[in-house]
C-alpha cells in the first residue's frame, strides 16, 4: 500500500478536477517545492493511482493528465476513505480521528490506546488532544479523563450526536453515499471501503433505514432534498448505534406532539426498532422530530405553485413569510406579494430555518460570500427585516441562514422578467428549492423555447424519464439513456453553452431570453446630470479601501448632496458584503441603499496616487473610485448603462488613471 502525504493527496485532487494537463513547474510554483519534490510525488502518486484503475499520461511540452477507467469523482471518494496507515494525517484530520474514536469507544482511551488505532506517536497525540480541547468547546463539550487515565468526551447527548453528525457530514459526500444507497455499480469499491470502517459507519444499516424513511415521505406526503435525506439518515445511524450502547436522549418538556414532524419521527422509530420491540422515550422521538423540522422539504417548482401551505406550515411561519415578503417589497420597490411560488418556497424555508436558528442548528452555506457580492442589496435587505423580527430570530441570525433566504428573493426579482414556451428537461438540484428556482430562472431566461421539468431528487428521473429530452444537473449523474449536462449551482455561461450544444444534437430550436425593462414614465437623468466636474478629483491620496470611499463620499457631502452618514453606510455595506463594489479590474463603484441620507441623485469619481487592494481576488488593486447616491428608484437607471459602457472599453480605463486634465476626462465621460 502506498503512504501520501497531504501535498500528494492534494496533487491528486488537482488531477481529478482538471481535464487539461498540467505541468510540473506550475505544481512547483503552487506548493512552493522544487520540481524535484514534484516529481518524487508523482511517483508515489502514480502507484496510488494504478492501485485504482487510473494512470498518469504526460503530454508532450504541456504537462501531466490524468486518465481513469472508473469516473473521477469515485477516485475523489476513494482518497476520502485512505486509511489511517497509508496517509499523513492533517491536523484537522488528526482531531476528528481521533473523536470519532473516543465517541464510538464504551471506555475511556488511554494515550497508548489511540496511537495504536491510528498510528501516530504518542507525542502527536499528545498534542492532538490539546486541540481536541479548543476543537470540543464550540459544541460546549469537554474532554475528561478517567481516574484510570483513560479519555473520553462529556457533555449532553444531543451535543454529541450534533458533533458526530458534522463530522460525518464534513468527512463523507453525500451525493455519493446516495448513489451508494441507490447501489450505483460503480460505487460497490467506495461501499467497501466504508465497510472498512464500520465502527464508525454501516451500509447495510444506513440502507435499511434509508428504506424506511421513503416510505415515510410517501406516507405522509413530506420530501426533503436528497442533501438532507442524507443528514437525516447519518443522525439516525448515529441516534441508534448510541441508543444501544445506554446513550439516551431524557424526556423534555419541550415537546412537539401536535406536529406532524413528531408523528413522522414516532412512526419512523417504530419501524427502525421493530423487530428489537424497544420502546423509546419521547426524549428521543422529540429529537429526531426536531431534526426533521430542521431539514428543508421539497415539491418540484410545478407543485409548489399549488401547495397549500396550511397544510404544511403553522400560522405563525405564514405570518413570518408575509411580514419578511412586505419589508423586501417595500424596500426594493418590486411588486412580489403575488408570487406564489415564492411565498410557499419561502414558507417551507422558514418552517425549518425558524426551527434550525431557536435550536441553535444553524446551515452552513458554501455559497454565502457568492451571494454577498452578486446579490448585495437583496441580502441587505433581508438581512434587516431579519434584525427587525427579534422576537422570531433572536439577535444570532447566521450570514449563511440570510444568504439562503435571499436566494428565494433574487430568484422572484428574476422571474419577473421571465417567459415561457419551451423544449422539456429534467433539472436536479439536491441542495434544494431556493438554489433549483436560481436555476430554473437562468435557464428559462436565457433558453427560450426549453421546458423544465424541476426537482431536488434524483429518484425523480425515472418518473419522468419518458416525458424528457435531457437532464440538467448539479450532479454528475450516470444514465444511459439520456444525455445529462453537468452544471454549477449558479448556471454560469460556460453552463448555458453546454445546455444549447446539447439542445442542437437533439435538432432542437435555442434562443435567448433578453432582458427587457419596463418603460419608466419618469424623467431619465443622464451621466451629466448626475456627475459634475467638480465632484471629480485626480491623484488623490490614500493608504487602503475605506479611506479612499471616504474621501470619494465626502465630495458629495462637501456638495450637500448626501450627509455623512451615508458615507459611513457605503464603508459598513462593504464590510457587511464584502469587495462587491469593485466591479470591473481596477474600477469600484461604492454605493449604499436608497435612503433620506442622500439629498439628490449624485455621482463623484477619484483616482487614485497608488492603486489600493479592495479584497477582490478578480479584480483588485483599485485605481478609479466612484461613489454614487440615489434619492429615487430608477431614474439613474440610463446613466448607470452609460457610464458602464464607458467603462466597459479597456482604453478609457486607461484614459482616466493617465490623465491629468479633468476637463478632458469630464468631457469623454459624459460624451
Amino acid at each position: 500500500m502506498v503512504c501520501l502525504n497531504s501535498r500528494q493527496i492534494d496533487i491528486i485532487e488537482w488531477l481529478i478536477k482538471e481535464f487539461t494537463p498540467v505541468s510540473i513547474k506550475e505544481m512547483a510554483l503552487s506548493y512552493e517545492v522544487s520540481s524535484r519534490t514534484i516529481r518524487y510525488d508523482l511517483e508515489l502518486i502514480e502507484n496510488w493511482l494504478s492501485e485504482n484503475k487510473a494512470t498518469l499520461v504526460k503530454v508532450p511540452k504541456k504537462g501531466i493528465e490524468l486518465k481513469s477507467i472508473c469516473e473521477r469523482d469515485v477516485l475523489l471518494e476513494k482518497l476520502k476513505f485512505l486509511s489511517v496507515e497509508n496517509r499523513v494525517l492533517s491536523d484537522k484530520e488528526r482531531i476528528k480521528y481521533v473523536v470519532l474514536e473516543l465517541l464510538m469507544s464504551d471506555i475511556p482511551l488511554t494515550i497508548e490506546n489511540i496511537s495504536n488505532k491510528i498510528f501516530l506517536s504518542k507525542n502527536t497525540i499528545m498534542k492532538t488532544l490539546k486541540d481536541i480541547n479548543v476543537y470540543l468547546s464550540r459544541y460546549k463539550l469537554e474532554l475528561s479523563k478517567s481516574t484510570k487515565g483513560g479519555f473520553y468526551i462529556k457533555g449532553s447527548e444531543k451535543k454529541i450526536r450534533k458533533l458526530q453528525l458534522s463530522i460525518f457530514l464534513d468527512v463523507l459526500d453525500s451525493n455519493n453515499i446516495l448513489k451508494i444507497l441507490r447501489e450505483t455499480i460503480e460505487y460497490e469499491d467506495i461501499s467497501d471501503l466504508i465497510l472498512n470502517y464500520n465502527n464508525f459507519i454501516e451500509i447495510d444499516d444506513m440502507k435499511r433505514f434509508s428504506e424506511h424513511l421513503i416510505l415515510i415521505q410517501d406516507k405522509y406526503n413530506y420530501f426533503f432534498t436528497d442533501v438532507d435525506f442524507i443528514k437525516l439518515i447519518f443522525y439516525i445511524a448515529i441516534m441508534v448505534k448510541r441508543f444501544y450502547k445506554g446513550k439516551k436522549i431524557e424526556n423534555t418538556s419541550n415537546l412537539l406532539k401536535d406536529t406532524i414532524e413528531y408523528n413522522m419521527s414516532k412512526d419512523l422509530i417504530n419501524r427502525i426498532f421493530e423487530s428489537n420491540a424497544v420502546n423509546c422515550e419521547d426524549g428521543e422521538i422529540n429529537e429526531l422530530a426536531k431534526y426533521i423540522i430542521e431539514s428543508k422539504s421539497f415539491n418540484t417548482i410545478n407543485e409548489l405553485k399549488e401547495l397549500s401551505v396550511e397544510e404544511v406550515a403553522d400560522k405563525k411561519t405564514i405570518e413570518i413569510t408575509q411580514r419578511l415578503i412586505g419589508y423586501v417589497e417595500e424596500k426594493i420597490n418590486v411588486d412580489i406579494k403575488d408570487d406564489t411560488q415564492l411565498f410557499n418556497g419561502l414558507v417551507l424555508h422558514l418552517k425549518s430555518a425558524v426551527a434550525r436558528v431557536q435550536n441553535n442548528s444553524q446551515i452552513n452555506n458554501i455559497y454565502t460570500d457568492y451571494i454577498k457580492v452578486n446579490f448585495p442589496f437583496v441580502y441587505q435587505v433581508v438581512e434587516e427585516a431579519i434584525r427587525k423580527m427579534p422576537d422570531i430570530f433572536g439577535v444570532d441570525v447566521s450570514d449563511d441562514e440570510i444568504a439562503y433566504i435571499a436566494l428565494h428573493i433574487h430568484a422572484a426579482y428574476e422571474r419577473i422578467s421571465e417567459k415561457s414556451s419551451r423544449y422539456t428537461a429534467l433539472l436536479i438540484c439536491p441542495e434544494g428549492i431556493s438554489f433549483l428556482s436560481i436555476l430554473s430562472t437562468r435557464i428559462k431566461r436565457e433558453i427560450h423555447n426549453l421546458n423544465l421539468i424541476e426537482t431536488c431528487s434524483v429518484y425523480d428521473y425515472k418518473q419522468f424519464k419518458n416525458n424528457i429530452d435531457f437532464v440538467i444537473s448539479t450532479i454528475p449523474l450516470s444514465i444511459e439513456e439520456t444525455d445529462v449536462v453537468t452544471v454549477s449551482h449558479f448556471m454560469t455561461n460556460d453552463d448555458i453553452y453546454k445546455i444549447k450544444q446539447t439542445i442542437l444534437q437533439l435538432n432542437k430550436f435555442r434562443f435567448i431570453y433578453k432582458f427587457s425593462y419596463d418603460n419608466i414614465e419618469r424623467k431619465m437623468l443622464m451621466l451629466k446630470d448626475i456627475l459634475k466636474k467638480e465632484s471629480i478629483k485626480l491623484q488623490v491620496e490614500a493608504d487602503n479601501w475605506e479611506e479612499a470611499v471616504r474621501k470619494a463620499g465626502d465630495i458629495l457631502v462637501n456638495e450637500n448632496k448626501v450627509k455623512d452618514l451615508y458615507v459611513e453606510n457605503m464603508i459598513q455595506a462593504i464590510k457587511d458584503l464584502g469587495p462587491y463594489i469593485v466591479i470591473m479590474p481596477g474600477i469600484a463603484f461604492a454605493h449604499a441603499r436608497p435612503d433620506e441620507t442622500v439629498n439628490e441623485t449624485c455621482m463623484s469619481m477619484i483616482t487614485l496616487k497608488k492603486p489600493i487592494e479592495f479584497g477582490s481576488k478578480q479584480n483588485d488593486p483599485v485605481s478609479i473610485v466612484f461613489a454614487f447616491g440615489a434619492n429615487s428608484q430608477g431614474e439613474h437607471l440610463k446613466a448607470l448603462q452609460d457610464l458602464a459602457k464607458f467603462l466597459s472599453v479597456e482604453k478609457n480605463f486607461q484614459m482616466l488613471i493617465n490623465t491629468k486634465d479633468i476637463n478632458e476626462i469630464y468631457n469623454r465621460i459624459i460624451n
